[in-house]
Parts: structure tokens; sequence; C-alpha cells
């Protein structure tokens, strides 16, 4: 505890906008209060100081008169008349309460205030020293804002103080606060739906200055579009142009699943217009012809536009420019292939990921999600190794082709501090997975989202649907007990559950094809309307379904099916989607029975709790235990659902989170998009996007 009151003293007078403390004012007792707790002061000291300050202003009651001229009398508990001063001098205080209206209006300010100081504290871990010392300042800033005794003069300063140091914005419906100078912290004073505060904080500040909107996840978005990796179409080489390519698909037994329209990789010609085959032969033309792809020049054309409209720190600026100037060195600086090549390419997006996550982790993971196959493209065309990037953007479950094997890039994190959990990221749509299947009638059994034609419960309508409400009844039965018996499930329901179950997704069924065909006969404007209209209509039914499906699923039973640690994500609070549930009973069998999942290799970029960049490739498996299975079973206007969701971990533990194409961060419990000291210091980056 430091005792050095004539700092604590200074220090006050410099917070409070008068620059004179008074004890009379409840703001500067605040002030007072924090500057005590930043010199270690503990809470029973600084309850005693204040007290004690606070005793020297008290009640002066008055027997007769009207008391000391200036003071405003009160009626005390007892009708006795009294004003605030001395009580031993009968001195009267410097500064006399207000109207009983102006009170109440002061301690409205207070509370807006100090609500903003609450989320500050409890976010405060997860800044640097540079973020803390300016939010300090801003924090000072909004104070004066709602500082009574501040000029108007002085709260327009802080106002565009706030703008021009701290990016101070809000949101287009203007109940978000953002502080962009934090980065991803942008959100600190009103979190992720902004409050009524930060609501009233952007009604204050924008009637002193100019206020910008900023569009978070626009941003986000253009971020994501921009780094998008491009080869150009006119380097894609497919089979029937090159004999050499052909042999390469031809001879791997894995590319006989995959449908030949998706053949096809982005190679380096040669004079003659063939493909230079292998990469391995010709490592330093391939290097070259990913590293000076457009996408790293377009993203820091695209920073440079937001660090000019104050969206993005300009670290982020810093960091894509001064990576692009390393890899452009890499070929002219060392041999290739060679190990040194590769582990200069490493250490440049080892630099890259600290370098954007420190200015902003928004734009980190917006960014690094893209980029991440490149990353590690480029180390193994430095190593000399064959490896190539396939042309088709929906080729299934591989980013990268190498050696005639598939590695899929799909899952890179970041742990930041003392953190514990699965490494994990964006979900693979588990529709890519089915297609590696090596039984064909399984390749398509996983559709993207209820309703959807071919799949109106999520799988494949020939395996439940019949020609009518009887049939697909009898129809589910047997899909459910034939399903589970393959992989010696069959216990996990009893023959009256599985009635029970097969009811009511003939019922079910029944009703989804009532609303769709109610909804065409609306006559909806487009694909939007029509499917706001569909999940308006569904959401009035599907509740009574959840409920009779909860009471037969267990966490124990969907354990069984999926693995214990994904059966929270489908016994919800409000019971058990039908077709969540028909779903999970189909990828049950498909994981456990997909022999090309032990052929899949699923590499992960992080760091550790102590900050060190790591690089690691698991081999796939047949264990739904190794996989974070969710489900998003509705479509939206900005997503056409997704259906079963696969992120590979394995380390069978459940992962709590997933990563959006636009970089968000989503809770899978709640589907909330979380803030970036909610993940308890652990932030993903980048997962798969095939």
């Amino acid at each position: 505890m430091n005792n050095n009151f004539d700092k604590i003293l200074n220090e006050l007078s410099y917070r409070v906008s008068s620059g004179i403390p008074d004890l009379t004012n409840e703001q500067h007792l605040i002030k007072l209060w924090d500057i005590l707790k930043e010199h270690n002061w503990n809470i029973d000291a600084r309850v005693e100081l204040i007290k004690n300050l606070q005793e020297k202003i008290g009640k002066v009651y008055v027997q007769k008169g009207k008391g000391p001229s200036g003071v405003r009398l009160q009626v005390g508990p007892r009708g006795g008349k009294y004003y605030i001063g001395n009580p031993e001098t009968g001195e009267p205080a410097k500064e006399q309460p207000k109207s009983k209206e102006k009170d109440k209006d002061v301690k409205v300010k207070n509370k807006n205030v100090q609500d903003f100081e609450n989320r500050i504290e409890k976010r405060m871990g997860s800044l640097s020293p540079e973020q803390k010392e300016l939010t300090k300042n801003s924090i000072d800033k909004i104070n004066t804002l709602y500082d009574e005794n501040a000029t108007s003069e002085q709260q327009k300063e802080a106002a565009q103080w706030l703008v021009d140091n701290a990016g101070f914005s809000t949101n287009e419906n203007r109940k978000k606060a953002y502080l962009n100078k934090l980065g991803g912290m942008r959100k600190i004073i009103s979190g992720d739906a902004g409050t009524s505060k930060s609501a009233d904080l952007v009604k204050k500040v924008s009637s002193l200055v100019e206020l910008k909107t900023f569009d978070a996840k626009g941003v986000k978005q253009g971020f994501t579009t921009s780094a998008k990796p491009d080869l150009g179409n006119e380097n894609i080489v497919k089979p029937n142009q090159d004999e050499n390519l052909k042999k390469f698909f031809d001879n791997n037994p894995i590319f006989s699943k995959i449908r030949e329209g998706l053949h096809g990789v982005y190679a380096v010609k040669g004079e003659d217009g063939k493909a230079k085959i292998p990469s391995s032969e010709h490592s330093k033309d391939y290097l070259e012809q990913s590293i000076n792809n457009p996408a790293l020049q377009n993203t820091i054309d695209y920073a440079k536009k937001q660090v000019e409209a104050g969206s993005v720190d300009k670290g982020v600026q810093t960091s894509l420019e001064e990576h692009q100037e390393r890899l452009k060195n890499v070929t002219k600086d060392y041999d290739v292939p060679s190990q040194e090549a590769a582990d200069a390419i490493a250490n440049s997006y080892n630099d890259l990921m600290v370098g954007l996550h420190k200015a902003d982790s928004d734009v980190a993971n917006s960014i690094m999600k893209q980029i991440a196959e490149n990353n590690l493209y480029e180390q193994e065309l430095a190593k000399g190794e064959e490896v190539y990037l396939p042309s088709a953007g929906n080729f299934p479950a591989g980013d990268k082709i190498k050696g005639g094997t598939f590695e899929k890039v799909s899952l890179i994190s970041c742990k930041w501090g003392k953190t514990s959990g699965r490494i994990y990221g964006c979900p693979a749509n588990s529709k890519t997975i089915c297609e590696l299947h090596q039984d064909k009638s399984k390749q398509n059994n996983q559709g993207q989202y209820l309703g959807e034609e071919g799949h109106t419960l999520v799988i494949n309508d020939d395996l439940i649907k019949g020609a009518n409400k009887e049939e697909t009844i009898q129809k589910t039965s047997k899909f459910i007990e034939d399903t589970l018996n393959e992989v010696n499930l069959g216990d996990t329901f009893s023959e009256d559950e599985r009635k029970q179950i097969a009811t009511s997704v003939g019922d079910y069924m029944e009703d989804i094809d009532k609303i769709k065909k109610e909804v065409e006969d609306s006559n909806p404007a487009d694909k939007t309307a029509y499917w706001k209209t569909f999940d308006k209509k569904v959401s009035q039914i599907e509740d009574k379904y959840k409920k009779k499906m909860g009471s037969i699923i267990t966490t124990e039973k969907a354990g069984k099916l999926i693995g214990e640690n994904n059966a929270k994500n489908l016994v919800q609070k409000g019971g058990v989607k039908i077709e969540a549930l028909m779903s999970a009973i189909e990828i049950s069998n498909n994981i456990r029975t997909n022999e090309s999942l032990n052929e899949l290799e699923h590499n992960k970029q992080y760091y550790d709790e102590n900050g060190k960049p790591k690089f690691d490739t698991d081999k796939g498996t047949n264990n739904p235990d190794d996989y974070s299975i969710t489900f998003r079973t509705k479509r939206t206007a900005g997503r056409t659902g997704g259906g079963c969701q696969l992120s590979f971990t394995g380390d069978g533990k459940p992962a709590p989170t997933d990563l959006n194409k636009d970089g968000s961060v989503i809770d899978h419990k709640t589907g909330k998009e979380l803030e970036v000291w909610e993940l308890n210091y652990y932030v993903p980056l980048l997962v798969n996007q095939s």
C-alpha cells in the first residue's frame, strides 16, 4: 500500500475536469477510490479513508432561520431542516446538493460510467500495456462527458479525443460504442449486443462531434474476401488437359471416390502449356507462383482503406506489408528447395500471426483462416516436397493435395496465456466428408438445412421418407435399426423408443411438407423471404417435437451415438431437434465406417500457453469423440444452414466454439457470437472451409 498522499492528490487533481478535488462530489470520490486501488490500497483501507473524509461533511441542522446564505435546506427523517456542511464548525460545504431532479440525473450518469468501468475491469487481463493505458485515458474522457461541472468546451474536447485517439465509433443502430484502437477488444464497454448505457454514450458523443459508423461484420468479411488465395484461373490444369496429371489422379484410390468434375490443380506451366509435374522438381517456380498471388496485395490495399477510415489499427497494415517483403526475399536469400527457406517462410507467417493478433484479433481471425493453407503449402514447396492446391473450391475434405494424399488444413487456433480446452476451429461440412466414403450409397446422406429439397430432415430423403406418413414411419424405424446395428449400436434404443422416434419423424415430415407448400403458395418475393417465412412457421411447431424427443434421447444415448463429448450438442435445454437426431444417427455410422478418414491429415497452427508458435499434424480417426460434432439445421439470410458440422480435434475433448467464415467466434450452446475476452484467452483462428 502506497501512502504518498501528495502523489494521490495530484493524480486526483489531474483527473477531475475542474482541476480542484471536491469531496462533496460523488464523481470525485469515485475517481479517488480508483486511484487508491491503483496505489495498491486494500478495500478496507479505501473504505476507511473515504468514510473519514466524508465525516467532515455531514448534516448541519438549523434551529431557527434559513441557515447560512447560499445553502439549500433539506428536510430530515423527523422533520428537522438541515444543510450540508461541517457539523463541528457549521461551515457550509463549498458545493451544495442540487435539486432532487438534478440529483436523479447525476445518479443515472454515474451508473453509466460505473458500468463501463466494471466492464473494463473484467476484461483488463486481456489487454496489452498499451491498450490498458488507452482504456484508462478513454474512461477519463468519458467521465468528463458525464461530469456536470465540466464546461461544454471540455466535453467537446473529450469527445473529439475519443474519436481521434481511441477510434470511437458506433454501429448502424447506434447501440454499440466501439473503441476501434483496441482492435479485437473494441466492444469492451458495450458488449456484443450494445446496451442502453452505451447507446446513451453514443448519443452524447455524437451531439458534440461528428461520429462515424463502423460495420464490424462488414470489415471482417472484407478482410476475408481480400485474403482469399487466388492463383489464377489461367493456372488451372485438368486431368483431361495433361497426361501426367491424369496419371496422378488415376493412380490414387481416394480420387476415385471424388467425382471427376472436381479433379484439377493449380500448376506452373511450361512453354508447351503443359503442367510442370511433379511440383517437387520445380519447387522454386511453384513457390514464386504462390508468393506472388494477388491476395496478399489485395489484403494490404483493403487494410490501408480501413486504417484511413479509422476502423483498424495501423499495425494490421504494417504486419501484412512486412510479411509481404519477407516472403519476396525468400527466393532471393535462400536456396530453394532447402530447410532454411522453409524455416524462413514459417517464421514470417508466425510473425504475421503475432502482429495481426496484437493489432486486431478480429481481423487476424478473418485473414489467417484464409491464408493458413498457403503457410503449409509454401513451407512444403520450399522443402522440395510434392504438393498441389486443388482448383475446385468445393474439393471434398482437403485444402491441399500432398504427394497423392490429402492433408486437410483443418484447425488453426491461438492460445494466449493460461488456458485449457481443445485446439479446434471452424467446422467442415460433413457433406464433404461423406463424399469420401467408399460406399457410394453413403456419399450423399447428409444435407445442409431443414426443408432442403431431397434432404427434408437434413439427411437424404431416400433413407426415411415414404410415399405416405405410414410408410415414412416404417422406413424410418428400419433406417434407425439397420444404421445402428451396422456399427454395434443397436441397443441404443429399445423397440418402443425406436417406434416413438419414427412416429414423430412421420408427423414432423408431414408438417414440414405442409409448411413448404403454404410458403410457396404465398408467393414469396425471393429465397430470403421464403426461408424467413418458413423458419417462422417451423418455430411454431418445433418446440413440441423437441420436447418429445428430449423425453427419449438422454445425454447417455447421445453419447453412444456421437461420443460423450458431443452429447450436449445434440441434447439441448429445450429437448432434441428431430432433424439433428436423424443427422446424428447417420453420421455416427458414417464416421465409424468411412475408411478415408484414416487417410486424412489435420494440420494445426497455434500458440501454446507460453506464447510459442506450434505446428502439428494429426492423422484422422473413425472415433466420433475425436471430432467436435455440431448441428446447424436452419437456413438464414446469411447462411445456408450447414447441417452436421465436423471439426477434428483428435483428443476426445469437447470444443465449445466454432469459427465462422467472417472470423467471428460462435458459442456452440447458445449460438451467440463471442467477444475475445469471453474465450478465456483462447482465440481460434482458422479451419478448413471446404
